[in-house]
């Protein structure tokens, strides 16, 4: 059975939830000059948490919840990404922090879920700079300060590993970058100078909030061998430790693993580390390990290598297709055991409780004329994930913090998307059409409200 004092809720992102994207003196973030693909959504409303807070953070606690993930949006508090404080910025998060408190909820606030601020990205470029990492330096003292003794949870970035694997295939312009080898310097830069600026801000919670907690999170993501070809094996461990196990190591450590550091030398792609970076990652580890989870894939010798193109054509859907297992509508399969997977993965590796804090299926749906959604699938797809998770707990010893759903209250998907929706709640509106923004309760809510109340032992929808 999961432990007392398990924590449970959802988690969000700034620029998919909050709108008010000009409103009281927030600056431009590169989202808000994204392209916007047709047929999807801009990001100038999302679904307006901004003004609907109150709202929502009741129906939240309405469901039980004890716990939520937030991301502050960066520009709303530097307008500039550096320099100039926005007070009202500010004072808007803690209106929400204080609300979340209010309502039972432990806020927990990421700092970086991929929305630089405008400004800094034509000022330094992308995250290869160490002009970034000073200015995010600014950034964390001045939150971590402000909301020490109120923020018990904190997170530098969202999916770290994701990041640094996928934008190291594009350069500041937005444009592939058709050369390989320049491609892994670039990720390995970014990966270091994140993993600099996440211990600097290990040490500022340290100082500022020492009875807080920080983890660090990854996107984690099981590298299952196609076959039983040993040549599959070895590609799925290589293709698993790419993508997450040495960043994991770092956190957990503070130290790259071996077997990156004979990479770098071999490839010569190692990055450039200013004095002090190693000492600092040593003496700033993270108190646990997140992650977000919602498929497994296969990995076979013939696909040659697990680099950002191969990870990127996941996330849409475009990479080998397990067997065994279905696929939800964007084809991401489905795979309970997989979340058992990550977190013994995580826990044998870093030995830090491992903190679940996305999962959850995308699913086209509509709600009839009393906005209600008979969300059966939902309901099952959690359960199953819920019972596996459990598992981990009971049968493999994993020390797990709590299960934080992905989207809790439908929001824009990463693509700009209303349509494929996560939440227990309903937000009427399209990609198109913002219409009301009414909120109103799926079947799930209340399901996932009875499973909050008896701690996950009551999973049935009856």
């Amino acid at each position: 059975m999961f432990p007392k004092g398990f924590l449970w809720g959802g988690s969000v992102s700034s620029m998919q939830t909050e709108g008010a994207w000009n409103e009281d003196g927030k600056g431009l973030s590169i989202y808000d000059v994204m392209p916007v693909k047709e047929g999807h959504s801009d990001w100038k409303t999302a679904i307006d948490f901004y003004h609907r807070y109150e709202e929502d953070i009741r129906l939240f606690a309405g469901m039980g919840f004890n716990c939520y993930r937030f991301s502050v949006s960066w520009s709303r508090i530097f307008p500039e990404g550096e320099g100039q404080v926005n007070e009202k910025g500010l004072a808007f998060y803690d209106r929400v922090v204080d609300c979340l408190l209010e309502n039972g909820i432990e806020p927990m606030m990421c700092l970086y879920h991929f929305d630089t601020p405008l400004a800094l990205q034509r000022k330094y470029g992308d995250w290869t700079s160490r002009g970034m990492v000073k200015a995010f330096e600014a950034y964390v003292d001045l939150m971590v300060r402000h909301f020490a003794g109120r923020v018990k949870y904190f997170l530098p970035y969202n999916e770290q590993n994701a990041y640094a694997l996928i934008f190291g295939l594009m350069g500041p312009d937005g444009r592939p970058i058709p050369d390989p080898k320049e491609v892994d310097r670039r990720r390995y830069q970014i990966m270091h100078n994140m993993l600099v600026a996440g211990a600097n801000m290990v040490q500022a919670v340290r100082k500022y909030a020492p009875e807080a907690k920080i983890g660090g999170m990854v996107n984690y993501t099981p590298m299952y061998p196609a076959t039983c070809d040993p040549k599959d094996v070895v590609a799925a461990r290589k293709a698993g430790r790419a993508y997450t196990g040495q960043t994991l190591n770092v956190f957990a450590c503070g130290e790259y693993p071996l077997d990156l550091l004979r990479e770098w030398e071999r490839e010569g792609t190692a990055p450039v580390m200013e004095q002090g970076d190693l000492e600092l990652l040593k003496a700033n580890t993270y108190d646990f390990a997140a992650h977000s989870y919602y498929f497994s894939m296969p990995i076979s010798a013939s696909m040659g290598g697990f680099g950002p193109a191969q990870m990127l054509s996941t996330f849409t859907g475009g990479l080998a297709k397990n067997p065994y297992l279905k696929a939800s509508e964007w084809g991401w399969t489905i795979d309970p055991d997989g979340l058992r997977v990550t977190v013994d993965e995580i826990w044998q590796e870093t030995h830090l409780p491992v903190f679940t804090i996305e999962c959850g299926i995308g699913v086209k749906e509509e709600a009839d004329e009393n906005g209600y959604v008979d969300d059966v699938y939902r309901i099952e797809y959690l359960r199953q994930h819920i019972e596996a998770l459990k598992k981990a707990v009971d049968e493999d010893g994993v020390d797990v913090m709590g299960f934080l759903t992905w989207g809790p209250i439908d929001i824009l998907s990463s693509q700009g998307e209303m349509k494929k929706r996560y939440g227990f709640i309903y937000v009427n509106r399209t990609d198109q059409d913002l219409k009301d923004l009414k909120r109103s309760k799926k079947r799930s809510y209340d399901w996932f409200r009875k499973v909050i109340a008896t701690n996950g032992e009551e999973l049935s929808d009856e």
